[in-house]
């Protein structure tokens, strides 16, 4: 007789079953070590299933779960699916008598309720029916433990036939068969009755529940909308009362504008009046000082242009003269540096002649003797002279001085860091070689111990 038992966990989505695989599997995925990618910033209705050696359901706790953008799950997440299926209360009839049922409606532990969902038991659509299915036909390949051997699930013994008293007439066989028939028929009706009074009430549970939520979120909404039109109507009676007072300095602004007419209208009448005596004494001064204005303006227009005129032509001579004086420095500027570069020349090469010698030392090439036609050039680039004085590029050059002054391994250890552990200097420029000999090929990428050149390092 085997009692071992297997965890399955199963997700759904519209249609149904999606995804289905053990517990241990949905372990990994709690702990980080993988994502489920068809999931992606979704939340998931699961469902941790209990199966017998006989792949039928014992157990079912139906549970919410988060995935973000990586397909990875809510670290967060800790509904105890082993605890809530343990106190479980009774569920439907899946083939091994009731099972235990945790969900939404009916939750052992009240603060993992808003994590649980209501199983759907429609027909052709009975979640139910979709977990025993599934089961059914994917639990050898998901790797449930199938025990064919495994008893069959216990049904309910049925009521033995009275013993009869002595003195009482014994019945016969065929009425004692037909009382325990009659028994056993009672017994499997109320048994069948009581599954369907608990499917009932469950579906009833299940129902309110659905009730309850889609009544929340209606109250939600409602609540939302209600702040939303409380909003725009303490807008709209803000903008009311500012149009009103608007309305009101405009009425008195019209009023005030309405009197100015009204004065303005009997001030150019009086003006009219007066004007209608003065009329054609008017016209005359009037026709006077418009040709008067006219000459002013013609006379004055004619002295503006030949101003600019005039002012046009100095330009244009101080622009000629600017050029001239230009080109006259740019020349005496380069007999300047011409005078200049051969006067120097002329005393090296002098000091030169009286034995003396131009010595500079660098790194690598020792002491170089400077001639007086290699002064400019030394001058120009230290580093590049004592680079070709060691037969080397100046890149070359400057990569050994680097090592030459801080002889440490350069092997990265990520970050823009380098190893830093002491190498064996190169005195040489041209024995040098970038990459190889400014790090320890046998110690690095860890730098392992090498007695050898600690020893050269010590010696040194």
């Amino acid at each position: 007789m085997s009692s071992v038992t297997s965890e399955a966990v199963l997700f759904f989505d519209e249609r149904g079953i999606t995804k289905s695989m053990l517990y241990s599997d949905f372990e990994a995925i709690l702990d980080g070590m993988v994502g489920v990618p068809e999931f992606t910033d979704t939340e998931v209705r699961g469902a941790y299933a209990l199966v017998d050696a006989r792949l039928q359901v014992m157990g079912i706790v139906l549970f919410l779960i988060d995935f973000d953008e990586d397909g990875m799950a809510d670290t967060s997440w800790n509904i105890p699916l082993r605890h809530l299926v343990e106190h479980a209360g009774p569920g439907p009839d899946m083939g091994a008598g009731p099972i235990r049922l945790a969900c939404r409606s009916q939750c052992p532990v009240a603060w993992h309720q808003e994590q649980l969902w209501d199983p759907g038991m429609k027909p052709g659509a009975n979640d139910f029916v979709f977990i025993r299915d599934t089961l059914r036909e994917r639990g050898r390949k998901m790797g449930l433990f199938v025990d064919e051997s495994a008893p069959p699930p216990v049904v309910a013994p049925v009521p033995a036939a009275p013993v009869p008293v002595v003195g009482e007439r014994i019945p016969t066989v065929s009425e004692t068969a037909a009382a325990a028939s009659s028994a056993r028929h009672s017994e499997q009706e109320r048994m069948r009755l009581a599954r369907a009074i608990k499917e009932l009430r469950l579906r009833v549970q299940t129902m309110e529940s659905k009730h309850r939520d889609e009544v929340a979120q209606l109250r939600y909404a409602h609540q939302q909308k209600e702040e939303i039109l409380s909003t725009q109507l303490e807008k709209v009676l803000m903008q009311f009362k500012t149009l009103k007072s608007q309305n009101a300095a405009l009425k008195e602004q019209n009023v005030s504008l309405k009197e100015q007419v009204d004065s303005l209208h009997s001030s150019l009448e009086d003006q009219a009046r007066q004007h209608a005596s003065q009329g054609g004494e008017i016209e005359i001064l009037t026709e006077q000082y418009r040709r008067a204005l006219a000459q002013r303006l013609e006379e004055e227009r004619a002295r503006l242009t030949e101003q600019m005129h005039s002012k046009e032509l100095e330009v244009l001579d101080r622009e000629e003269k600017i050029a001239t004086l230009e080109d006259a420095l740019q020349e005496a500027r380069r007999e300047q540096i011409k005078m200049a570069n051969s006067g120097a020349q002329k005393l090296l090469e002098k000091l030169q002649a009286l034995g003396l010698n131009f010595i500079a030392f660098h790194p690598g090439a020792g002491h170089v003797s400077i001639s007086a036609q290699e002064i400019s050039d030394y001058m120009q680039n230290p580093i590049a002279f004592a680079a070709r004085k060691c037969l080397v590029t100046e890149e070359h050059y400057r990569a050994w001085l680097r090592h030459y002054e801080n002889p440490v391994c350069q092997v990265s250890t990520g970050e823009g860091a380098s190893c830093g552990k002491r190498v064996i200097r190169v005195d040489v420029p041209n024995q040098f070689k970038p990459g190889v000999s400014d790090r320890n090929s046998n110690r690095c990428p860890h730098c392992r111990s090498d007695a050898a050149i600690d020893n050269v390092l010590k010696f040194k």
